[in-house]
């Protein structure tokens, strides 16, 4: 009986001893789980995803990934009266934000802080940075302006060194052409930088109106030389060319209506808030921006678009802005 006792517990001991082996050699869980498969993230589930879900960029309403819409404004005597006015304002910067780039005639304060302030209130908003480049004040009066180029810069990007007011008298002349001299600038599409652009902006002295659009193409020719290689200019801004100050046989002999040109806003259009209806605000394509435009252009109705009667429309101005959607595809 002792002997048999003892086979017993040694082959109890043995036994303990292979489980223990089997628990060294094959570590883990008992029972063991189940495998499950990875987590795929699909559209539909990516709470799980560790890879960072990266939003295209947006595209502008009405636009396509290659169009810019560039607007020409009067913003009737803009200085410290109308900036204290925060409805004013408003209208204001948000009707810069509808456009890749906004020149805006007739800043008026002596002080040059109204751009800031603007350009502060537009940035205010939600959305793109923008940015903007001022001209000196202009004027052979006391009432001197400020033009401004204001742009997205997201879509646009104002080339470097690139901004001057034309020179007037020109060289080799002793005639004073214009009352508030044309401020020009050079710019690239963002998304395309072999998109690039010259934007030359006036704001005519209402009783010279014939005579400085005859002497416009001088601004161009200045233009042309500056920048070397450039073809494609736009000139844009109030230039007072309808009604009383422009009549149409003024218009018919003018340079600017030869083939060389193409005027973007008709004869036909109002691009006043008041009463009056006159085709005051125009843009004029020159060489290869003829070729990217594709004919989209307008004039932007702040006083329908933001729900102002016709006093909050004119405390905004007495001009609407007018557009013009160029395509660097085309």
């Amino acid at each position: 009986m002792g002997r048999r006792r003892k086979r017993v517990y040694a082959l109890m001991i043995g036994l303990l001893v292979l489980a223990l082996v089997a628990v060294v050699l094959l570590p883990g869980v008992w029972p063991p789980e189940q495998s499950k498969p990875p987590v795929v993230p699909t559209e539909n589930n990516t709470q799980n995803s560790t890879i960072p879900q990266i939003d295209e960029p947006q595209t502008p309403p009405g636009q396509t990934n290659l169009s810019i819409r560039i607007a020409t404004f009067n913003i009737q005597v803009f200085g410290e009266s109308k900036r204290s006015k925060p409805e004013v304002m408003d209208v204001l910067a948000k009707t810069a934000r509808n456009f890749d780039i906004l020149a805006v005639q007739e800043f008026r304060d002596d002080t040059e802080t109204t751009l800031p302030i603007y350009l502060e209130r537009i940035n205010m908003l939600p959305g793109p940075k923008y940015a903007a480049t001022m001209s000196p004040r202009l004027g052979r009066t006391s009432s001197k302006e400020n033009y401004a180029f204001i742009y997205n810069t997201d879509t646009i990007r104002l080339l470097a060194g690139s901004n001057f007011t034309f020179t007037d008298p020109p060289e080799g002349s002793t005639a004073d052409l214009f009352q508030r001299e044309p401020f020009i600038a050079r710019f690239q599409a963002a998304n395309d930088p072999s998109f690039d652009f010259t934007l030359i902006t006036i704001h005519t002295e209402p009783d010279g109106t014939p005579q400085e659009l005859s002497s416009l193409p001088l601004a161009l020719d200045s233009a042309r030389a500056r920048y070397g290689n450039e073809t494609d200019f736009i000139i844009l801004g109030d230039m007072n060319a309808d009604c009383s100050y422009l009549s149409a046989s003024e218009a018919a002999s003018l340079a600017l209506r030869n083939s060389s040109f193409q005027w973007v806003v008709p004869d036909s259009a109002d691009t006043t808030v008041k009463s009056t209806d006159c085709a005051y605000d125009r843009i004029i394509l020159a060489g290869t921006a003829q070729a990217e435009y594709g004919g989209s252009w307008g004039i932007f109705r702040f006083d329908n678009e933001y729900g102002l009667n016709q006093s909050a429309s004119e405390d905004v101005s007495d001009h609407y802005p007018v557009w013009v959607g160029l395509d660097s595809a085309r």
